[in-house]
C-alpha cells in the first residue's frame, strides 16, 4: 500500500481533533508541557507536515487534547480511508458523524 496515504492519515487525525476542539499548534505545545513533553511549535509542525512520528508521540499528542475515543478510518483504498488521507482529509474526519465526541477538552 502506498505509506505516503498512511502518513498523510495519521496527520489528519490529528488535525481533524485539533479542528473538533478549537486549538491551535501553539495551544497544544502548551497541553503537551503540562504533561512534561517538551516540544517547540516548529518542531511540532515539521512532524505534522511530514506525517512521520513514533505511536508514542502520537498517544502524547491525543492525551494532550483529551481524546478518549477514537474511531480510525479504513485504511487507504477504502472510501473512507481515502476520504481521510485526501488534501481536506483534516476537515472531513473533523465533520465526520461516525466519530462520537466524547470527553471535555483540554483544560
Amino acid at each position: 500500500m502506498d505509506e505516503d496515504a498512511w502518513e498523510r492519515q495519521a496527520k489528519n487525525l490529528i488535525r481533524a481533533e485539533l479542528m473538533r476542539r478549537g486549538l491551535s499548534q501553539e495551544r497544544l505545545v502548551e497541553h503537551l508541557s503540562t504533561l512534561g513533553i517538551e516540544e517547540t511549535v516548529p518542531n511540532l509542525r515539521k512532524k505534522l507536515s511530514r506525517g512521520r512520528f513514533t505511536a508514542v508521540f502520537f498517544l502524547q499528542l491525543m492525551a494532550a487534547m483529551r481524546v478518549e475515543w477514537l474511531q480510525l478510518p479504513g485504511p487507504p483504498g477504502t472510501p473512507s480511508g481515502d476520504e481521510a488521507a485526501g488534501e481536506f482529509g483534516g476537515q472531513a474526519l473533523a465533520r465526520s458523524k461516525r466519530v462520537r465526541e466524547g470527553g471535555e477538552g483540554p483544560p
